[in-house]
This record gives C-alpha cells, structure tokens and sequence, in this order.
C-alpha cells in the first residue's frame, strides 16, 4: 500500500506511470491494483494519526491510496520488490510462510486472499466501504478467476461429523493441487493415517491431469575429457544444491526427483519440478524411458504432456528441469545419445542427428576434484542451429565434496537449510542467472507476437518454390560428399597400420617385417623394402 500524496508535504508519493512501469516485469506471474478513495478512519486510526500529530475524527477520508498484490514464481526480498514499484520498503508486506500457506497452491491461495481486500469483500474487512470490482486493474480476468478461488474453498465440505468434515476437505485440497501428500503428514496426521490410500489415488489424479509446463530446461554435469580422475567429484551434490536454488520455496523431498534405477526411474516420482537423472549413461536413459523417441520428448524445451508408466499405474512428467549427472565427458553423452545402439531385445536402431542430443542440451558441466566449469552451447549464443559445440561461459573454483561434507557438519536443521541457501546463492550465481535467461518470457502481448511472426514469413510463388527446393538439395548433395571425404581419408589412415606386429609407427617409411604387405598412401612395403608407389623403385 502507499498513498498518492504525502498527508503533510503534499509530495507525490506513488503516481500511475510508476505503477506500470513497476508491473511491467517477466518476474511478476500476476499483479492487481485498486485506489481507494472511500476509506474511513476507524477508532485505531485516529488513534494513531493523534499519536502523529495529525488531527482527524472517526469517519474522516483517508487519503487517496493504492493496494497492489503481485505474485511471483520465485522468491524476491522485500526490498527487490520495493525497488521495482520505487516505494519505501516499509510499504511492502509478504504473507508468512506459515499455516496455510504453505506447500502447492500456497502462492496462489495467498495472492487470492490478499486480492479480496482490493474490494473489501472478504469476511474480515465486513466494517469496510465496498468497493464495486470494476475499479480493480489486472493482468487477468479479476473477478471470474476470484469467484472460483473463493468457490473452491466452499467446495465438498457438506454436513456430516468434524472428522469426517476434515477428511473431505483435505481431500479437496489435494484433489486441486492446493497441498501435498507431506503437508497432510506434517499437518493433518489422523487423516493422513486413516486416508493415505484414497489420498495418494487423488493426488496421482491431480498430477494427471495437469498441463505440460511451458518450457523444460535440460542440463548435462560430467567431466572433463583430460581429466584421469572423473567420479566422485561431486556431481549429484552440484545437482541437488542447484535444484534447491531454483526452488528455494521447497524443500529437498518437494524441490527434487532422483531417478536411480533405471528399471523403475520414476516410480516414487510426485510431482517435483526437477529430475535428476543419477549416474545415467545414454542407453541407461533410453532404456529407462521405453526408447530414444521417449527420450526427445521428456528432454524437449517446449514438451507436450508426456505420461510413463510405473508400477500399477501412470504418471505425467510436470518438471521444468532435468539434470543429468555421469562420469562421461558431455561430448560423448551427447554423441551416444543419437548414435547408433542396440536395445535389450537385440534390436540395432541406427544413429539420428546429432542435432537432436546437443540442440537438447543448452548447458552442461564440466565437474573436477576442486572446479566446476560451466559452457553454453554456441546456438543458444548465436540464435542460431549450430548446436555441435559449447563455449566456457563460467569457471568457479571449488570442491563439492569439501562444501557438501561442511554444511552437513551444521548440526542445526535450520541454520543448515540456511548455510545451504547462502552457499548457493554464492556459488552457482553463473548457474542461476543463465537458467534464467533461457526460460520463457510470456510479457509479450498476442498483437505484438502476431505482427511480428506474419511479417517474417515469406511467400513463395511454384518457381521461386522449385528454385528453392533445388538449392536445398545442391546443398545436401555438398555436405554428403564432404561426409564421404572424410569417411575415405579416415579409411586411408586405418589402412596405413602395420600387421608386422613390431610396433611400427603408422604411415612409417621404416619396418621391420620381413614379409609383410602393407599399404599406405604413397607407400607399400614388399618383403621389407619400402617402395614408393610412384615410381616403383626401391627407397
């Protein structure tokens, strides 16, 4: 809340262009506003404005004011959100992370909440002036998708005995998604006893029918092709302190999926934004998921709904981010990913494009004893389909295995969470920042959009069409002979090794067989003597 002018200077303290200005971010999920004009002080008020100095009685105006309630997907301070709307901290409240508002649905349960107060209809502001909801501006359809909120906290509690009230509201929560199975562990312990069953039926119900996330990011942590010692590095500790960064709202059990066995990756599987794939090789990874086709689309960066199976049942994947952790360097992770191999049942399947693995990929990690390197791939940097190579973006020196056995010598629970928290935020900065730039910005408007995609596409009338698709095919023909220049000279060099046994250097005009043929490209070795291939004499 601030008001529009300061109640003795007459100083501008808040103005319409600053509101949208501040409103206008990416960060921001949804916002609303509302000036009030009508609101009277109360005995408190005056109570306090006295104390201030300011003469007023029961019933007199207050000053013109605003409300604003934003909700966000991440967490922001008090004073992140004070600096993007260019007021005093002091005038930025956020609900406590306590009570109700708590697990899934609680930012969106607090945001409905705070929003009735805009319109002073909920039960505690009964005393208020209500104000019609057409003076309430938002990014949303106010006054509908407020009208279910407050329904859906009517809903499904009818009659019956406090326990058995209890149970069904409970169920509704979980039903839509509002609370975890955890929640009700933590926080509803009779009914989590008596109906875990019925629950955890309705919870999988719930996963089922949620739409596929907007955008997935998919990261790969390995190590170094140099490197001689590459496992036990710490590359599942870097994966789980990254996901605890991006989801600092949950905690670990909420924020994190490991898949381990690769014959039942996902059975435990609830819901968590992030998968992390422990120790999984390219054939661990197909086989896991029923096939390399499987595997493009759980690693998609635009996925549609994807459903797998589990023991007794199914499951729908809603994660944001997969980490992938394994000892491999990343080139040859990604290269076996579309390479050719052979499944269980012995069927072979040949190789795809490459494209399909790196393009998958926009950043992996390079993991040692005591440093974590971090590279983009070159056609998130250029915006461009050149996906075949990275390019270090970020190097952080530092041992995993020191900073995890440290913060687990924290015997506090809290103060380690904390410890947690402020060691990542320090360390994975690099990290934090380009997962932001990659995810999808939905601040542009349809007009906007439209306008743009129409003006880029190009007609093409039958010739310019024919002219086009030869040119394409110029330009294959091109790239299938190169391809057969190299596969001819890597053949060349394969030929040129000696079957003598004696350890002769390859393409070497020195052997020391007594009866070998060898051939190489300018050169054969007949019964010891080298001979060159041009004239035939002896050398």
């Amino acid at each position: 809340m601030q008001y529009s002018h300061h109640a003795e200077t007459g100083e501008v303290m808040v103005n319409q262009a600053q509101l949208e200005r501040g409103l206008h971010r990416a960060s921001i999920k949804r916002w609303a506003y509302a000036w009030h004009d009508q609101d009277q002080f109360d005995a408190a008020d005056v109570e306090y404005q006295r104390s201030k100095g300011r003469q007023v009685e029961v019933g007199d105006l207050k000053p013109r004011h605003v409300h604003v309630v934003l909700q966000c997907d991440d967490n922001y301070t008090i004073r992140q959100i004070s600096n993007w709307l260019m007021i005093p901290s002091a005038r930025v409240k956020i609900p406590s992370e306590e009570g109700e508002y708590r697990g899934n649905g609680a930012r969106e349960k607090a945001f409905f909440d705070f929003g009735e107060y805009l319109t002073h209809e909920g039960r505690k502001q009964a005393s208020k002036h209500q104000y019609d909801r057409s003076i309430v501006i938002a990014n949303f359809d106010f006054s509908s998708e407020l009208d279910q909120h407050v329904a859906s906290r009517r809903k499904g509690v009818r009659g019956g005995s406090s326990a058995t009230r209890k149970r069904d509201e409970v169920r509704m929560r979980i039903m839509r998604g509002e609370v975890s199975l955890k929640w009700v562990r933590e926080n509803e312990p009779e009914v989590y006893v008596s109906d875990l069953t019925h629950l955890q039926k309705l919870r999988q119900d719930w996963r089922l029918h949620q739409p596929a996330p907007r955008h997935r990011t998919s990261y790969f942590m390995g190590s170094k092709a140099c490197e001689l010692r590459k496992g036990r590095t710490g590359k599942t500790t870097l994966a789980k302190l990254f996901a605890r960064s991006l989801f600092r709202d949950l905690d670990a059990d909420e924020c994190y999926h490991v898949a381990t066995d690769p014959r039942a990756p996902l059975q435990n599987y609830r819901g968590q934004p992030v998968i992390i794939w422990d120790d999984y090789n390219a054939l661990d990874l197909m086989e896991a998921l029923g096939g390399r086709s499987s595997v493009w689309q759980v690693f998609d960066d635009h996925p549609s709904a994807s459903d797998v199976n589990i023991k007794y049942g199914t499951t729908r994947l809603v994660h944001t981010v997969n980490i992938i952790t394994k000892t491999t360097p990343y080139a040859e992770f990604l290269d076996g990913l579309a390479g050719e191999y052979t499944d269980k049942s012995g069927k072979r399947h040949h190789a795809e494009d490459r494209n399909q693995s790196w393009g998958r990929f926009p950043v992996v990690f390079e993991v040692t004893v005591d440093s974590i390197e971090m590279l983009l791939n070159r056609g998130f940097v250029s915006d461009t389909d050149d996906f075949l190579a990275y390019q270090t973006v970020a190097r952080m020196k530092a041992s995993m295995r020191k900073i995890s056995s440290a913060i687990d010598s924290i015997e506090d629970a809290a103060e380690r969470e904390a410890a947690t928290h402020q060691i990542g935020d320090v360390l994975l900065r690099p990290m934090l920042e380009q997962h932001g730039k990659l995810r999808a910005n939905p601040a542009r408007g349809r007009a906007e959009v439209v306008g743009e995609l129409l003006a880029s596409i190009e007609m093409l009338d039958p010739e310019q069409a024919a002219a086009a698709d030869r040119a394409a095919e110029l330009q294959r023909e091109i790239e299938l002979l190169e391809e057969q220049k190299r596969e001819l000279a890597d053949s060349a060099r394969r030929a040129a090794r000696c079957s003598c046994g004696s350890g002769c250097p390859e393409g070497s005009d020195i052997h020391h067989a007594t009866d070998c043929i060898v051939v190489s490209d300018e050169t054969r070795i007949e019964r010891g003597r080298a001979v060159a291939l041009s004239t035939g004499r002896p050398q």
